[in-house]
């Protein structure tokens, strides 16, 4: 609902500093609630919980292990849209080599090579989006087995014991090793 209305203020386009602050702000925090949204949704999918109850679960059970959301989701996102621009910056050059060697259509291999590469930067993020949705759920169940003490999957635990640990509590409370 605040999303539509955001959107709506958009599309008039009313002039003033006002309304672009205004924008703004409900933006950062419609941001910052799709960025927590996402972690209790997972949560609730695993756990059967209510959404609210999910919530603060959540978080507990992240700030409980002292587990860094933001790191896993920085990270994941930067890195799997890095390896779909290099990727598909790749295939176009290939694409403009072939069509050049193959063909004579001189400048349109060019407009042929943009086409392919903006069809594989969509289909790849499709992809992409379905992969950081599966590290994120993954990642609340590594924190669902640390905080139980228990060790489902021994490869998921090798690769996600090396992530660094929360900052903001990082002081304040010991680290301990789970065995794992």
């Amino acid at each position: 609902m605040v999303r539509s209305a955001v959107d709506s203020a958009r599309q008039e386009d009313t002039p003033g500093i006002v309304n672009l602050v205004l924008r703004c702000c409900v933006n950062a925090l419609l941001t910052a609630v799709d960025f927590l949204n996402k972690f209790t949704i997972n949560f609730a999918a695993i756990t059967g919980e209510a959404y609210c109850s999910s919530a603060r679960m959540t978080y507990e059970l992240l700030r409980r292990n002292l587990l860094s959301a933001v790191f896993v989701e920085t990270i994941s996102s930067r890195l799997l849209a890095g390896i779909v621009f290099v990727l598909s910056a790749i295939y176009t050059i290939v694409v403009c080599a072939i069509l050049k060697a193959g063909t004579n259509l001189g400048a349109d291999s060019y407009f042929v090579a943009a086409m392919a590469w903006v069809l594989l930067i969509v289909v790849l993020g499709y992809f992409v989006h379905v992969l950081d949705n599966v590290i994120d759920t993954i990642y609340v169940c590594y924190a669902i087995d640390r905080d139980r003490g228990e060790v489902c999957k021994h490869d998921v635990h090798e690769v996600y014991v090396h992530l660094p640990i929360s900052r903001s509590l990082r002081q304040s409370v010991p680290t301990r090793t789970l065995g794992v």
